[in-house]
């Protein structure tokens, strides 16, 4: 695969606790992925879901802070973010 000439990053705070926000809507070039990271001095767990129901029942937890997952998906608005723990931050990285 070439590289990319561009890509895009958005930081998330999850403001309040036991609520989901949803990624930024950022396209995610052709076998490209997202990388999504949990920002070091985060206290709480982060739970990455698809935006449905069964997953968010059964999230993927970003334990750690510095913690990351990449996903290969065409763009990010299905993707959402919670944690027990208010004011944590989420860093985003896309190529385009």
């Amino acid at each position: 695969m070439e590289s990319r000439p561009k890509f895009t990053t958005a930081n998330v705070t999850l403001t309040n606790a036991d609520t989901w926000y949803p990624l930024p809507d950022i396209a995610v070039g052709e076998g490209c992925e997202v990388v999504i990271k949990s920002k070091a001095g985060n206290t709480g767990a982060i739970k990455v879901a698809h935006d449905d129901t069964a997953s968010k029942t059964s999230p993927f937890l970003l334990d750690n802070s510095g913690d990351s997952v990449s996903l290969r998906v065409k763009g990010t608005t299905q993707i959402v973010l919670a944690s027990s723990v208010a004011g944590q931050i989420v860093e985003v990285i896309a190529e385009q």
